[in-house]
């Protein structure tokens, strides 16, 4: 504080110095009670500040020691954990090769079942086709024979028809006639 004092009484005849008698009338008339209030305003902020800013840079430190304390701990749990999940990885990539080679034997047993199961279904498969085949060979020769007889018939017919004449007709017509029971 002095030394603010003495630093604001030393600046004044460095400023008066400057110019002529004119201008310290000016600087006395105008600055000096600036300087003076803010001299004063200075004292009391310092006087009335010391104790709260020491207090604060005092409560500042012990925060920051506090915080590069709780560092310090939060590091070494980091550690601590980092050092857990590599032998965890390590235990897992155990796990994890032991599970590939049960996938691989599991899949090869699987393999071997879905063949021999291939192989049954082929074979009931051939099996079905085959007696569909007969059965569609059966039906075909049904069909054909129907075929044949309808064919010999129209081709009975035709010839029938080809050598009938007309008095051959009149004659069927009155046989029929008489047989069913009308006089002709």
């Amino acid at each position: 504080m002095h030394a603010l004092l003495l630093l604001v009484f030393a600046a004044l005849p460095a400023m008066a110095s400057e110019g002529g008698a004119s201008e310290e009338i000016s600087f006395v008339a105008d600055r000096l009670p600036r300087l003076v209030n803010f001299a004063i305003i200075a004292f009391v902020v310092v006087y009335y500040m010391k104790k709260p800013a020491a207090d604060f840079f005092k409560n500042r430190s012990a925060e920051i020691a506090k915080a590069l304390e709780e560092s310090r701990q939060a590091r070494e749990r980091a550690a601590a954990a980092l050092a857990d999940m590599e032998r965890k990885m390590k235990d897992l990539e155990a796990e994890t090769g032991r599970m590939v080679e049960d996938a691989k034997t599991r899949g090869e047993k699987d393999k071997q079942a879905l063949v021999e199961e291939g192989r049954k279904v082929a074979a009931d498969v051939q099996a079905q086709v085959k007696a569909s085949i007969d059965i569609e060979l059966q039906k075909a020769r049904t069909a054909l024979a129907a075929e044949a007889a309808l064919l010999s018939v129209d081709l009975a017919e035709g010839n029938i028809k080809s050598k009938i004449t007309k008095d051959d007709h009149d004659r069927i017509l009155k046989d029929y006639i008489t047989k069913v029971g009308g006089k002709g």
